[in-house]
């Protein structure tokens, strides 16, 4: 892009950013230089929004650091307004489904995780819910994760909307991911994200993981959404990411970062390549590229 094109960006409309190897360094922080150039981002008319695979729920601290306005969460299933403080968009799972896939993780000694529209619920101190609970201890009252320990919670299922379903085992997950999608086929669930052996600092696990929900949408298919409820066309939304999940979303739009650190493939498909990895702040890198004209491909 040229520095005039660039320029009428960033004076329109929104820019998205991934989370996890992005917008946080691989401790959980957001750098200081990151902030500023949201910042200043915003300061010129630009609105910023998350794209993730996490919920609400659990980004509420990582929001209100860089003053948020939407949120594209469990890529692209739940749209989030936080300049409202409501849901654009969210796909529910039938509870008979929910509690069939809860059966099956029981009998198969996996950690099974719940996600509503506001919070995260387990009924094992593991995996996500010991990471919530862990970050919780040092973020402030009122922007912990809305993540909780639940005693019965096939019960807790029987009387509450379940948004997505996420699988952890330290194991291997295919063999289980060909059973369960005897059950996924019969609810017209998908699976909408698969991760193997990815290692969760703040728990100090290396773990496997699937997450389940009730459409096929994606980061960039919600995201899309998101543009039409905002009247923003797509070559007005500039995404950043890392990861093969970000891959649609750096095909379908125009404008594209991916970090140092992102997959070879990403960093192909992206239209722009960070210098700087998500530990040195690759994302105020890029929106700078695109502020003033600098960087190179």
């Amino acid at each position: 892009l040229d520095v005039d094109k660039r320029r009428e960006l960033i004076e329109k409309d929104l820019i998205v950013l991934d989370i996890g190897g992005t917008l946080l360094s691989d401790d959980n922080t957001i750098s200081k230089l990151n902030l500023e150039s949201i910042k200043i981002a915003k300061q010129n008319g630009i609105k910023i929004a998350l794209a993730t695979a996490r919920e609400y729920s659990s980004t509420k601290y990582i929001s209100k650091l860089i003053d948020c306005d939407y949120g594209v969460f469990s890529n692209g299933s739940h749209l989030f307004d936080f300049i409202n403080l409501k849901s654009l968009k969210s796909s529910l799972i039938q509870t008979e489904a929910v509690l069939e896939i809860y059966k099956y993780c029981k009998e198969n000694n996996l950690y099974i995780h719940l996600n509503q529209e506001t919070c995260e619920v387990s009924d094992e101190m593991k995996y996500f819910n010991l990471k919530h609970h862990l970050l919780n201890e040092i973020y402030p009252e009122e922007l912990k994760s809305s993540c909780y320990l639940i005693k019965n919670l096939m019960e807790y299922i029987k009387n509450n909307i379940i948004t997505k379903i996420v699988i952890v085992s330290e194991h291997n997950l295919e063999e289980h991911i060909v059973q369960l999608k005897q059950i996924l086929n019969k609810y017209n669930l998908f699976i909408t994200e698969y991760n193997t052996n990815l290692y969760e600092t703040i728990i100090d696990k290396t773990i496997n993981y699937i997450e389940i929900g009730s459409s096929s949408d994606t980061k960039a298919s919600g995201l899309l959404q998101l543009g039409k409820i905002l009247n923003i066309p797509p070559e007005q939304i500039l995404v950043f990411g890392d990861g093969d999940n970000d891959i649609e979303m750096f095909v379908t739009f125009e404008n594209s970062v991916c970090m140092a650190n992102g997959t070879n493939k990403a960093k192909i498909l992206s239209k722009y390549v960070t210098t700087k990895n998500n530990n040195n702040s690759g994302v105020a890198e890029g929106i700078n590229y695109y502020i003033n004209g600098g960087g190179k491909k």
